[in-house]
């Protein structure tokens, strides 16, 4: 085996393992315990409670697609679960806070109230 060979093997074993990361991510789980909160028995009446597509659905637990930022907020806004702990559920990292200036760290200086404008008289007015 030629050296060039064995890198586009290694490449190759790369590529595979990383799709397979991401084809091994479930959610039949998540979307089985989001019934079990909002006590429904089937992914038809999910979707109805969640307002989407049943489809949606159906690609969830065939791992078709992902959950996209507005199904995690829809989901929060039905359940009232927080979204840290619907991302938990998925198996997602929790963000953490960034270092740096937020909002919670900076002092803002108080604003000063505009200057009074000069109202026209009726002489200015004509």
């Amino acid at each position: 085996m030629t050296p060039e060979k064995t890198d586009k093997e290694k490449t190759m074993n790369d590529l595979e393992s990383v799709a397979g990361s991401s084809a091994s991510c479930n959610h039949g789980p998540m979307l089985d315990a989001l019934m079990a909160n909002l006590k429904v028995t089937s992914d038809a009446a999910l979707s109805r409670k969640l307002m989407v597509p049943p489809p949606v659905i159906s690609k969830l637990r065939n791992n078709k697609i992902g959950v996209s930022a507005g199904l995690l907020v829809r989901i929060h806004d039905v359940t009232g679960m927080s979204i840290n702990k619907v991302r938990t559920m998925l198996g997602l990292p929790i963000p953490q806070p960034r270092e740096g200036r937020t909002l919670k760290n900076v002092v803002y200086s108080p604003i000063a109230p505009l200057p009074a404008r000069k109202r026209r008289t009726a002489r200015n007015a004509e």
